[in-house]
């Protein structure tokens, strides 16, 4: 007899799981490295412009990947909420190339602080969990404070457009 499968369930994540920590995604591509916080139920990955991470490559699908904030039921008694990533939109709308998480092929993972996530052959996003606390606190401070918006010509950018100063306006 198999073992039962443990119960998922899409929870809203909210500003109680922001005062116990910050959960970080560092995406590294050829074009670029940087880091993503995840605060909200549901991000997406892919090459639609809609999608919460855009990865403009050909290997990558316009919904690659999703990462869901889920309550995971073992049994009524034993319950906790963590972030998972789901290849494509889920069962029936799988992404064309997958994802690899630690070397692995899957299709739904428990992300771990230190799980790397391989879309296509150049992506890698590595998933972190920094836990609010005193030697942690400053830092997470610091990634709260907003930052000054740099002036330009054209104000009607998107956030994810890039822009490029000259050194006059540096």
């Amino acid at each position: 007899m198999s073992k039962p499968k443990p119960k998922l369930t899409l929870i809203k994540f909210d500003q109680a799981n922001l005062l116990e920590g910050r959960h970080i995604l560092i995406v590294e591509s050829p074009e670029s490295k940087r880091a993503v916080v995840l605060n909200s139920s549901i991000f997406l990955i892919g090459r639609h412009p809609q999608s919460s991470l855009v990865l403009t490559n050909n290997m990558v699908s316009r919904c690659h990947a999703t990462i869901a904030w889920l309550q995971y039921e073992k049994s009524p008694q034993q319950t906790n909420c963590s972030y998972w990533i789901i290849d494509g939109k889920g069962k029936h709308k799988r992404s064309r190339n997958g994802i690899l998480v630690n070397g692995n092929k899957t299709s739904l993972h428990r992300l771990k602080s230190g799980d790397l996530v391989e879309i296509g052959e150049t992506i890698k996003i590595t998933y972190n969990y920094i836990p609010y606390n005193t030697e942690t606190h400053e830092f997470l401070e610091y990634c709260e404070v907003e930052k000054p918006q740099q002036k330009t010509k054209n104000k009607n950018l998107s956030y994810k457009d890039t822009i490029i100063l000259n050194s006059d306006e540096i």
